[in-house]
């Protein structure tokens, strides 16, 4: 906002970030900004199809008599880009058409050359007519600086504006360069060209907001909150560049300053609700307000705060007509291949800051504009000096509202200068408070199957498996981590992959499992975890892999013996999907019951029904039938009660599927004193045969036993007579062999 105590000061979209005391009080201002029409009310990345305004603007004056003749605007269109007919215009400092021309020379101000891409937009009054001559010195109009549309009545402001669009075949990640153009005018019998360096934008996919970041990337001031303390006016920021800090006052800060408080107040009041002009308010209009973080409704955000009290602050930026970096901090430890979050909240801060074509405040009585806050704040969103994202206008609601894209690094990229840049063409309003700049990453959910405790019997099958899922489908490098000390070091298992994700209800997700084993009580008190990255290399560094500091504990118990003395035989069949068990028990067992459980897991069981035993010993057989449907790999096994129910032990495991079930061996405890039993799991009932040899392959022990389908337990009777030392335990059955390294105390 401008104010008539400073009007000898303009800063008119002076697009570097360094203002000299001769651009302060120069007669002459020109400056170039452009808005994303397609993407005006929301803000968002530049697309193909997105329609431009490009809008180049020109100031005369600075309150004192002076005047331009011969003014006119040339620009070129390049091939990415379509010039959308019949927009040549010249508009309000607020953005208000003030003129509008035809695109054929020669009948009025203005001209399009559909040949040469060439337009000429002529400015001021008597204008002359317009033809394809383009940059030629006859023609133009002349700016006085009393003239319309006027800034309170000393400075002529006009905007040449016209509009393009990208062109839909452009693809995606393509630079682009805006059109530059030139004003051209005689100052002083002197010719003058004022040329503008064109824009580099990016054609960027939207992609939307991930809900999952994390803010360990939040880099900037005080993580972007720039803090809190009991006084009302912090100290200036590296991060706020193109602006000058200040105090906040009655006219401060003005244009081309900015502050960092916690109220924005001029004399710290609190007091939001004063009626306009009221000397509290900075301007005697602006906004009394606290900063955003933490507030309990975030589109409010916090009121301001009593002095002396601590609140946090916000910076708040007088942008007027400047269009340098507000925000810009250069980030390093980026992560190649990432999706990272570039937000920001923002809040209009002046709703009665306009200022009429003939020069009247909004809180004049002769004030003729349609939108009395004036000039909305337009902010664009850079990376290393390339404009990727726009807000769109920022209207005044009296509320913050959050703006920012999702960037993806380069496969190499790990570091970039990310900047906020005022884009909006001055005048009275374009005030605009700040807070809570982030860069974060966004990260995937990891639903471990078992969180955060897996409990199994001894010798059960393990089946540990997460599931990764995540906004974007970039997250498919993982890798299983072991810890033996309760979580303070992890090591790799070995055991890693490449995850093939698939959209399920919005994200993308795919299941990382760890192979199978078998459950021994030395597993018990291990841990188990899962990291993810976008790459191989992000794997391996810490600083760019994700875990979310979930794990899975393992629980070993030992559940009691297995009944092979009173349970003669425990087998199952499927009968059309169904699992049909059947058992026999010796004619002495004391059995009063028995519970069947089933688990799709090997780990982890429930009860489905029960079997009572018969009163007499005569009825040693029985049988259950699961009225479920094994649609899997299904685990069966008995709990047998005696009659008082207080002690019990479990049966075999048996596994059964519609599926071929792989041969496996459990694993083996070591070191193993006088006994050792080995688990196996058959495909198919067949003969098993175990061998201990030394380490130099002599055969030292074998035996020979039949297996059931599925789960069986074996006793090695023959570690017993062996020395103490390392050998070797071979497993075969149908041609497959397993081998197991045993240590014998």
């Amino acid at each position: 906002m401008k104010t008539p105590l400073l009007r000898c000061i303009l800063l008119f979209l002076i697009t570097t970030g360094t203002l000299t005391a001769a651009d302060l009080f120069a007669q002459v201002q020109t400056g170039r900004s452009y808005i994303n029409v397609s993407k005006n009310t929301t803000g968002g990345t530049f697309e193909p199809g997105d329609v431009l305004e490009i809008r180049s603007a020109i100031a005369v004056g600075n309150f004192s008599s002076f005047s331009i003749t011969q003014v006119r605007y040339n620009d070129t269109i390049n091939a990415n880009f379509t010039y959308v007919p019949n927009t040549l215009r010249i508009l309000t400092n607020e953005g208000l058409s003030f003129r509008q021309f035809t695109d054929a020379g020669g009948d009025d101000g203005g001209m399009f050359n559909f040949v040469n891409n060439t337009l000429r937009i002529n400015m001021g009054k008597s204008i002359g007519i317009a033809s394809n001559t383009g940059n030629a010195t006859t023609g133009g109009g002349t700016i006085a600086y009393n003239d319309k549309p006027s800034f309170y009545g000393g400075v002529c402001i006009m905007v040449a504006s016209f509009r393009v669009k990208i062109n839909t075949l452009v693809a995606y990640n393509t630079l682009l360069q805006m059109p530059g153009g030139a004003f051209r005018y005689t100052q002083s019998a002197a010719a003058k060209t004022a040329a503008f360096t064109p824009n580099s934008l990016m054609v960027f996919q939207n992609q939307g907001v991930c809900p999952n970041y994390v803010g360990g990337n939040a880099v900037i001031d005080n993580n972007g909150t720039f803090g809190s303390g009991n006084t009302q006016n912090r100290s200036s920021s590296a991060i706020v560049p193109g602006y000058t800090f200040i105090n906040f006052a009655s006219g401060q800060p003005n244009d081309g300053n900015y502050g960092i408080a916690n109220n924005s107040s001029a004399t710290g009041a609190t007091n939001n609700g004063v009626p306009y002009p009221d000397n509290s308010r900075v301007f005697t209009v602006w906004d009394i307000i606290g900063d955003h973080t933490g507030a309990s409704s975030p589109a409010l955000g916090n009121p301001a705060t009593t002095p002396g009290s601590t609140g946090g602050y916000m910076a708040v930026i007088n942008a007027s007509y400047a269009t340098s970096q507000a925000i810009q901090q250069t980030v390093s430890n980026l992560c190649p291949s990432t999706y990272y979050d570039f937000s920001a909240w923002f809040r209009n801060i002046c709703s009665k800051c306009s200022c009429d074509s003939n020069g009247h405040g909004a809180l004049n009585a002769l004030f003729n504009g349609p939108y009395p806050p004036g000039v909305k704040p337009n902010l664009t969103f850079q990376l290393d000096g390339i404009d990727y994202y726009t807000t769109g206008d920022i209207d005044y609601t009296g509320q913050w509202e959050k703006k920012g894209f999702t960037y993806l690094t380069g496969p190499a990229q790990t570091s970039f200068t990310f900047s906020i840049r005022n884009n909006s063409p001055g005048g009275g309003g374009n005030d605009w408070a700040v807070d809570d700049v982030n860069l974060s990453t966004c990260v995937p959910d990891l639903l471990l199957k078992y969180n955060p405790e897996i409990k199994v019997c001894n010798d059960a099958l393990i089946d540990l498996s997460a599931v990764v899922r995540c906004y974007f489908s970039n997250y498919v490098y993982y890798k299983w981590e072991k810890s033996i000390d309760g979580g303070v070091t992890w090591n790799s298992t070995g055991v890693s992959g490449v995850g093939s994700p698939a959209l399920v209800s919005g994200q993308w997700e795919y299941t990382a499992a760890y192979p199978l084993f078998v459950a021994a009580l030395a597993d018990s008190g291990s841990r188990y975890r899962i990291v993810v990255a976008t790459t191989a290399s992000n794997l391996t560094n810490a600083s760019c892999s994700y875990n979310n500091n979930a794990s899975t504990l393992v629980s070993v118990l030992n559940c009691g013996p297995i009944l092979n003395a009173e349970l003669k035989q425990f087998n199952g069949q499927l009968v059309q999907s169904n699992a049909q068990l059947q058992w026999s028990i010796t004619a002495t067992a004391a059995i009063e019951k028995f519970d069947i459980e089933r688990s799709t897991d090997g780990s982890n069981f429930i009860s489905i029904g029960t079997v009572y035993a018969a009163a007499n010993t005569v009825q040693t057989s029985y049988g259950f039938t699961d009225p479920e449907p094994v649609k899997g790999i299904t685990y069966y096994r008995l709990k047998l009660l005696e009659q008082d129910e207080r002690l019990y032990a479990y049966s075999p495991v048996i596994a059964l599927s519609p599926k071929a079930i792989n041969f496996t061996v459990g694993s083996v405890t070591n070191p193993v004193t006088n006994s050792l039993s080995v688990s196996v799991v058959l495909p198919q009932h067949n003969i098993i045969n175990l061998l201990i040899t030394d380490m130099l392959g002599k055969p030292l022990f074998k035996m020979q036993t039949e297996g059931a389908k599925g789960w069986n337990s074996i006793p090695v009777t023959g570690i017993r007579q062996l020395p103490a030392g390392v050998y070797m335990l071979s497993v075969s059955s149908n041609n497959e062999v397993i081998n197991k390294r045993i240590v014998k105390m």
